[in-house]
């Protein structure tokens, strides 16, 4: 039996390559995917990542139709409940200039925290859209009797973080902090929810293991972690999903 290779972290410098591709492709102008519909869509970043990496994104959901609020965030690094509590400022002054129902999309860390955010939004979430994210392998890791060990590629992720939570916020004991964030993520969405997790079989950041999410659409591509918020099969498959409901 041959053995699977773990992707390696060298093919990250390829995102760059993902990037200009999208950038010379027809569907980065708005060709072929369907129109918005003016609703607010929050994209969050990735670990040690704020919103300029996003920019492109930012810039093909404008043009399709869509309000892109960004996290506001300097980085995404230390406490979630924090992070989130300063996403929530941001998005209600996004909100305030145009009402109605918010999408959130969130890039690895950052869907984490789009995960928790979608709970505490309830029916006010239309989507959920997960980019190379472990949200559903830390819910099943959460929820396992007994607990689970954590993936090598994943507790160094893990302990980096911790490590600049102890200096940005030395308080913080999440997930046995008691503040409403760990529980937010464990909650379930609200019915009107709709989830999509699409991560990619060459991630070395992510396992792709770790991505799907139990009812939620699930969504295999092929590129590299960081690209997944430049590859343009990804961003076909968010104008799919963001797409209204034809009447």
């Amino acid at each position: 039996m041959t053995q699977q290779r773990t992707p390696s972290a060298y093919r990250e410098a390829l995102a760059w390559t993902e990037l200009t591709q999208l950038m010379a492709s027809p569907l980065y102008y708005g060709a072929g995917v369907p129109r918005g519909d003016g609703r607010n869509v929050l994209i969050l970043p990735g670990l040690f990542g704020n919103d300029v990496y996003l920019l492109p994104l930012h810039s093909w959901l404008s043009r399709i139709g869509y309000r892109p609020v960004g996290s506001s965030l300097t980085l995404n690094i230390g406490c979630p409940e924090r992070l989130r509590l300063r996403i929530n400022e941001e998005l209600a002054r996004a909100t305030r200039r145009s009402s109605g129902p918010v999408a959130i999309i969130g890039h690895s860390r950052g869907g984490i925290l789009a995960r928790g955010m979608a709970s505490d939004l309830g029916e006010r979430c239309s989507h959920l859209v997960l980019l190379g994210s472990p949200v559903g392998g830390l819910q099943t890791l959460a929820q396992a009797q007994p607990p689970q060990r954590v993936a090598p590629a994943s507790r160094r992720a893990a302990n980096a973080n911790s490590r600049w939570r102890r200096l940005l916020d030395p308080d913080c004991t999440a997930p046995d902090c008691g503040c409403p964030f760990p529980a937010d993520f464990l909650r379930p969405l609200h019915g009107q929810t709709k989830v999509t997790s699409i991560y990619s079989r060459d991630d070395a950041i992510v396992s792709a293991v770790a991505c799907p999410v139990p009812g939620a659409r699930n969504i295999e591509v092929r590129g590299t972690h960081v690209g997944l918020v430049y590859n343009s099969v990804v961003y076909r498959n968010i104008a799919e999903v963001l797409a209204p409901e034809k009447r």
